[in-house]
């Protein structure tokens, strides 16, 4: 600990209720922290969330402003792989009638209440669209500092991610 004076000084500073001190009953190593799935129930998940987000009232339910979208999922031709900036990739998501989602993230962004302001979790925001694409031309970069938007290969799609 920094600082000096006497030799009581700092002491506190390793108390599980001080800030960068050392926490209640650590967490052990030997707990079960990996749970196994089974292959058929994991493939399961994901084509069962992939056909949750062909329902828009599913989707409406989770939060998404979907009116302006001509269809759900909102399908795109392989153009949008080569998109390279951002600006290129916000002219899309405008014409396309998906901004709305990506305004409710930006009108969301707050200060996270509790303890995780100290703990690297500062700012909450909603979740807004997600991009799957088939090959990365550029569309990763493009997408990335759009606030809400997640982008995801189709050979990798995460079941936490689609859900």
């Amino acid at each position: 600990v920094r600082g000096g004076g006497t030799h009581r000084s700092g002491q506190g500073a390793f108390g599980n209720m001080c800030r960068g001190g050392r926490m209640f009953a650590p967490t052990k190593t030997w707990r079960r922290w990996h749970r196994k799935v089974n292959t058929t129930q994991k493939r399961y998940a994901i084509t069962s969330c992939i056909a949750a987000s062909g329902v828009p009232a599913l989707v409406m339910a989770k939060g998404h402003r979907i009116e302006g979208i001509p269809e759900v999922p909102f399908v795109v031709g392989n153009k949008v792989e080569e998109l390279k900036k951002t600006k290129e990739a916000v002219t899309l998501l405008r014409k396309a009638g998906a901004w709305a989602d990506i305004d409710k993230v930006y009108k969301s962004k707050a200060l996270r209440a509790g303890r995780g302001k100290m703990r690297n979790r500062r700012r909450t925001q909603r979740l807004g669209p997600l991009v799957i694409y088939g090959k990365d031309n550029g569309v990763v970069k493009a997408f990335r500092n759009i606030p809400g938007v997640d982008t995801i290969c189709v050979n990798r799609l995460n079941i936490l991610r689609l859900a």
